[in-house]
């Protein structure tokens, strides 16, 4: 009973720091969004010069783990029972993962981010223009992100169904350092950096939804259309919550990636086939050459403080507020895989889906492009360039309204894994949380981004990315502590 009784108190602890956490932050940004944009503006300036190179130390180091364990004798490891079966087969396994994990990233980025290099080179080498932006794009987008969800996904499931604990961060915890302060602060800064990745991710979708309705109707592009725009997507979010992983999440995911394949192949179909297929390969074998140099900034891979700043820090800042959650949703889909089968399932068949979509998109925005001197800045835009790319296809008007329709289901499908995984979060990691719970996360996703987007106004990614690269920083602390303790685990249980 006694046991219970601080179950209970702790899940009330961790849940009232948080709706603290969001008053305060939506108080401020209410009153005086001014001043936090200048707040954040000086602790971003501080994060990164303290801790810059930290975040592509660490984004290298969970990399090389996950291989390590993929390929050591502990990759033989199911999590579970010997006798636990997969719940989810490969299919409904890979987009389930791959929606809540990239989803609207992708229609975001997959024409303004390639350009971007191809006009602006972040280093100086002798690899064409072409190649060298799709390098960077994998970069960005590759093995890199899928081994921060990946690997933390790991942590939690190998928790999970081996020691039977909660699906919390705080569950590596034991001893004295159990039922401590400690506890509750890992949970609420866990569920705190949720929070910001995934209100940061809706933001810059909704203006990329509105980007394109103001593209094909007209519609002005103005907070109040923006607004409307995130009450939507987080009030079908809520619901598709409520019918939990088996019905609204999994239908969902399914139609997001049978949409998105069969929007790749409307692309592909009218590009320059053996293109695509020369530029995938190249640019794939120079970032697998590479991939140590990129991470860790050295040689002729050397890029810009700014360069840093702007993307690729931006990006492992990013990457790591979504964790949590992405990891968790996964671990919660995950009992029966072996850890090699998981982390070849989470870091490969992923990155390599995203490297093929990159490089069809890229590859005919080059050709549409011509020389990087002939350049009329097009794709400037995050939110309106994939709609000028398909403008210049046919049948573009079905391709853009496929892609409008695209963004909302992919927010949908990560607002509501969110709401699934912070309900379990604020009640003890149940695996099932209680629909009051998914209700209260929800309007509070609703509220947040709605104060997000107040914030950044007209320079929404400049806050965003602000705002992630602080508040990611003391999760990567707890993620380092996590990989530490899991592998004392794995040597005191399997050696």
């Amino acid at each position: 009973m006694a046991k219970r009784a601080f179950a209970g108190e702790k899940t009330s602890a961790t849940l009232l720091f948080s709706l603290i956490f969001v008053c305060l932050f939506c108080l401020l940004s209410f009153t005086f969004p001014e001043q936090l944009r200048n707040w954040l503006k000086l602790a971003t300036d501080k994060t990164l010069e303290w801790f810059g190179y930290y975040y592509l130390y660490f984004g290298f180091f969970v990399v090389v783990v996950s291989v390590l364990i993929a390929v050591s004798p502990y990759g033989k490891i199911r999590l579970g029972k010997p006798t636990d079966t997969v719940e989810y087969s490969l299919w409904a396994w890979i987009t389930m993962l791959y929606s809540t994990g990239m989803g609207a990233g992708l229609l975001l980025r997959a024409v303004q981010e390639p350009v971007y290099y191809f006009i602006n080179p972040p280093v100086k080498t002798d690899y064409m223009p072409q190649h060298l932006a799709l390098q960077y794009t994998f970069f960005h987008w590759g093995f890199t992100p899928w081994a921060f969800y990946g690997l933390f996904a790991l942590i939690i499931a190998y928790f999970l169904y081996h020691l039977e604990r909660p699906a919390l961060s705080s569950s590596i915890l034991e001893g004295k350092l159990k039922r401590t302060i400690a506890e509750i602060s890992i949970d609420s800064i866990t569920i705190i950096s949720t929070i910001l990745g995934v209100v940061a991710a809706v933001g810059l979708g909704s203006k990329q939804i509105l980007g394109g309705l103001n593209y094909l109707f007209g519609w002005e592009e103005s907070i109040s259309y923006l607004l409307i725009i995130i009450l939507i997507l987080c009030m079908l979010a809520t619901i598709s919550a409520f019918s939990g992983l088996g019905k609204g999440i999994q239908l969902i995911s399914k139609f997001n990636i049978g949409t998105t394949l069969l929007l790749l192949f409307f692309t592909f179909v009218q590009s320059d086939i053996l293109l695509v297929f020369k530029d995938f390969g190249i640019s794939f074998l120079h970032y697998i050459q590479d991939f140590a140099l990129m991470s860790l900034n050295l040689g002729r891979f050397e890029a810009s403080t700014d360069f840093l700043r702007d993307w690729t820090c931006f990006y492992w800042a990013f990457w790591l507020a979504w964790t949590p959650f992405t990891g968790v949703f996964i671990a919660r889909i995950s009992r029966g895989r072996t850890l090699r089968a998981f982390i070849l399932g989470t870091l490969f068949i992923p990155s390599l889906g995203t490297f093929i979509w990159f490089s069809v998109f890229a590859s005919s925005a080059f050709e549409q492009i011509g020389e990087p001197t002939h350049y009329q800045q097009q794709f400037d835009s995050i939110y309106s360039a994939i709609f000028f790319f398909f403008n210049n296809m046919n049948f573009s008007k079905l391709a853009n309204y496929t892609t409008v329709f695209l963004l909302f289901t992919f927010l949908i499908t990560s607002i509501d894994s969110a709401i699934f995984v912070l309900s379990m979060f604020s009640e003890q990691g149940k695996l099932n949380p209680h629909t009051h719970h998914r209700l209260l996360w929800g309007f509070l996703l609703g509220i947040l981004t709605i104060a997000i987007v107040w914030v950044g106004q007209a320079s929404l990614l400049s806050s965003v990315s602000q705002l992630l690269i602080v508040f990611a920083l003391p999760f990567s602390f707890i993620y380092l502590g996590m990989v530490l303790i899991f592998f004392k685990k794995l040597w005191k249980h399997w050696r």
